[in-house]
């Protein structure tokens, strides 16, 4: 992920997201509504490691992100995203 394509994703880190991928103990997926871009970011970077390789986020009409995307943000823009939830 490019640096411009960081910034372009939190420029809509307040936008609703879903979070995909997660699953339940049974296998079934486990959809992650109600939290804007950043908040999904914040989830997938610093909670879902245990089953990241599956874990991804929906947003807007077209945009995903996978879990190494979600590193990648979160290197970048954590802090200010976590204090903008504080």
């Amino acid at each position: 992920m490019t640096p411009e394509d960081r910034r372009a994703v939190f420029s809509h880190r307040k936008i609703a997201a879903i979070v995909k991928g997660m699953t339940q103990e049974d296998g079934t997926d486990l959809p992650i509504t109600g939290k804007s871009l950043g908040e999904a970011i914040l989830f997938v970077s610093e909670q879902a490691a245990t089953d990241a390789s599956n874990v991804h986020i929906i947003y807007g009409e077209h945009g995903s992100l996978s879990y190494t995307d979600c590193l990648s943000i979160y290197r970048e823009y954590g802090a200010e995203l976590r204090s903008e939830l504080t």
